[in-house]
Order: C-alpha cells, then sequence, then structure tokens
C-alpha cells in the first residue's frame, strides 16, 4: 500500500499537548492500557507509514534517530519492525544508551539482541551519524515528542541540522522535532518532514499555517487510546478512524 491508497479524513478533531499528555494518563492510569502497548502500537504504525512511503523497505536503508523519550522509544520499536520487514535498519541516539528512560531502553535493548547498528551521538559524535545519513533511504525522527519545552540543543540540534543536510526523506513520529506542539512554530531549528505520522490525534500546531514547512503530508494513526479519554475535553473522537487505523489527513 502507498501513501495515496490510505483513506483520507477532511475533519478531525486537534488536541493541545497538555491535553495529550492528560489522554495518555488516562488510558494508561484510568482505563489500565499499558504504556508499553500505545509504544508498541505506535511503533508498528509509524513503520507502516514508512513502507507506505518508499512503496517496500526491502533492502532499504532506514535511519532511525531516537531521543531519550517515548518519541524515541517509538522510533526504536518502528526500526524493529522495520528490520523483520526486511529493512536494513540502522539507529542513531542522541544521547548515551544509559540515558534513554525505561520503555525507550527496553526497546533498545531489543535491537541489541537482534544485532542491529546504533550509534550514539554522545560517542561518535553528530558529525559521523550526519555521513551515515546521507546514505539512507529513509531518516525517522523519533528525537522530540510533544512534550517539548525550548529550543533543540546540543546533539539533538545537530542531528536536526544533519538530517536537514543530508536531503534524505525524514518521516517525523507524532511531530517534527524542534516544531512548538501547540502553535506551530519553530523553536529554533527544526525538522521538515516529507510526511509526518501523528499519533492518536493531531497536534494543534500540526494544523496551523507556519508549520506546513516542516510537516509535509500529515499521517494519523491509531495508538489505541480510546475515545473516552478525550471526552473530559469534549472531544468526540469516536468516529477518526472508522475507514481505517492509518489515514492521510487532507485540507
Amino acid at each position: 500500500m502507498r501513501l495515496d491508497d490510505l483513506p483520507a479524513i477532511r475533519s478531525v478533531p486537534v488536541v493541545t499537548a497538555a491535553q495529550m499528555a492528560e489522554a495518555d494518563r488516562v488510558a494508561s492510569e484510568e482505563l489500565g492500557i499499558a504504556l508499553a502497548v500505545l509504544m508498541e502500537n505506535a511503533s508498528r504504525q509509524v513503520a507502516a507509514a514508512a513502507r507506505a512511503l518508499l512503496g517496500s523497505v526491502e533492502e532499504k536503508r532506514v535511519i532511525a534517530l531516537a531521543g531519550s523519550g517515548n518519541n524515541g522509544g517509538d522510533a526504536l520499536g518502528a526500526a524493529r519492525h522495520l528490520l523483520g520487514w526486511g529493512a536494513d535498519a540502522r539507529v542513531a541516539l542522541s544521547g548515551a544508551p544509559d540515558r534513554l528512560r525505561d520503555l525507550a531502553r527496553a526497546q533498545h535493548d531489543i535491537l541489541v539482541k537482534l544485532g542491529v547498528p546504533i550509534a550514539s551521538a554522545a560517542e561518535s559524535g553528530a558529525g559521523a551519524i550526519g555521513e551515515e545519513l546521507a546514505d539512507a533511504d529513509l531518516v525517522l525522527d523519533g528525537l522530540l515528542g510533544y512534550s517539548v519545552s525550548g529550543a533543540p540543543h546540543g546533539a539533538v540540534a545537530e542531528l536536526i541540522a544533519a538530517a536537514e543536510r543530508s536531503a534524505v526523506p525524514v518521516l517525523a513520529i507524532d511531530l517534527p522535532s524542534g516544531l512548538d506542539p501547540d502553535d506551530g512554530m519553530p523553536l529554533g531549528t527544526a525538522v521538515a518532514a516529507r510526511v509526518t505520522v501523528t499519533l492518536a490525534l493531531p497536534k494543534l500546531g500540526l494544523t496551523l499555517p507556519p508549520a506546513r514547512r516542516y510537516v509535509g503530508e500529515l499521517l494519523l494513526a491509531d495508538i489505541g487510546i480510546p475515545a473516552k479519554a478525550y471526552a473530559r475535553f469534549g472531544i468526540d473522537a469516536r468516529r477518526v478512524f472508522a475507514s481505517g487505523d492509518l489515514v492521510r489527513v487532507t485540507p
């Protein structure tokens, strides 16, 4: 399936970063859906979107840029799925492996056991990783998520710049790294993605004019957060995925 084959949806509710954080909390703490389950769902959807973008991932080199949090965990999980589908999957961490948070660390450890090449900007430097990006067919941007605060700095900023210099298509996970989730403005340097796979519901900023040059084609992925998690905000998400669990959001 190619991107154009995905179902299209025109009218979709959006959430602020604070609303998304609360919906995540409701899903995990009140409804009992483990965050690891949501991450697994998200990572598989990201991998499916990558396959739709490339047409086939067989022998395609895909490099996942992964931060230390859950967005990085989604990227690591997606790399595992792509490996299983025949891709030459590789990983570049923005920091040292021991700085990964629990869920991301678990995904990392699986990839180590599978023999996936993993580089770290903290060890080899962003410059060396940038050279590898130039040979990729696709870059997954899992550096920063919707909880971002302030401009990217250090290795994260360097990896964003390296991805831009590579001219390789970028698939952003949830939102392009460096983009404000609420107003769509770049927080300093930001990833300009070919495709953005936003998770659960679109973040408000992705739909605003300042974000257009960074978002690329916007896809929306169901990761298993029930509509009830949004009801307290007056958001009706019951029919968002009626036509499919991975959809194109069209203007």
